[in-house]
């Protein structure tokens, strides 16, 4: 699977991140380009990704958390912005946690004039990585609790599954894949009793999937 829409990425960065600070950290750096103008973050937690913008961006965050811009359960309401609102719109691993994952996609791609940021990550592998580690009883994100979790992952799908979603969805939203690219590569060898490393197919082993979507070209538009 090749990892980019195009030979050329437009959007990089050296930097690495292992928890929500220094994702925003990432996420700023990486997508730089973009994120000078009018910015929707979608699942914004505590606006991280704010204090890391430059001071020509204009900022919304929406999120269940009470410190956010826009306080919404995306679950039951819709994003209340106008058609094309904001330059950009980012939702970073935020859509594995709604049932309603399609109409909210669909959300993201009505309310943005240029360009949608999506990140999701590969279930299958942080399943893996749980087994691996011996957590697994604990089972992250999915389970059985006792009582009603106040989060938890609605989806289980592979790295290839999250590709072809984002590009089919945004295809039905007027959208093309500009650029998209993994994260978080490598998994410890799956040995068999015997040791012999069982080779997993990408869709398993695969981190996370980074996406940026832009708006297709219309008459009397610029691409």
């Amino acid at each position: 699977m090749s990892t980019t829409a195009h030979a050329a990425r437009p959007y990089t960065t050296t930097m690495r991140y292992h928890d929500r600070d220094s994702k925003a950290a990432y996420t700023a750096a990486k997508y730089a380009p973009i994120l000078g103008g009018r910015v929707l973050d979608v699942g914004c937690d505590i606006k991280r990704l704010l204090e890391h913008l430059p001071p020509t961006a204009s900022y919304t965050g929406v999120d269940m958390n009470p410190r956010a811009d826009v306080v919404l359960n995306l679950d039951r309401d819709n994003l209340p912005f106008a058609d094309r609102s904001f330059d950009t719109v980012l939702c970073t691993d935020t859509l594995e946690h709604i049932e309603r994952i399609h109409a909210i996609f669909d959300e993201l791609c009505r309310v943005a004039a240029a360009h949608v940021i999506v990140s999701l990550p590969n279930p299958y592998r942080n399943f893996l990585l749980q087994a691996q580690r011996g957590t697994l009883p604990k089972l992250r994100h999915y389970g059985l609790p006792t009582r009603p979790p106040v989060d938890r992952h609605r989806w289980f799908f592979g790295a290839d599954d999250a590709a072809r979603f984002i590009r089919e969805r945004g295809e039905l939203n007027g959208f093309e894949i500009k650029q998209l690219d993994v994260d978080e590569h490598g998994l410890e060898p799956l040995l068999t009793p015997q040791g012999v490393d069982v080779a997993l197919p990408w869709n398993v082993r695969a981190g996370t999937t980074w996406a940026v979507l832009r708006r297709g070209a219309v008459a009397g538009e610029e691409h």
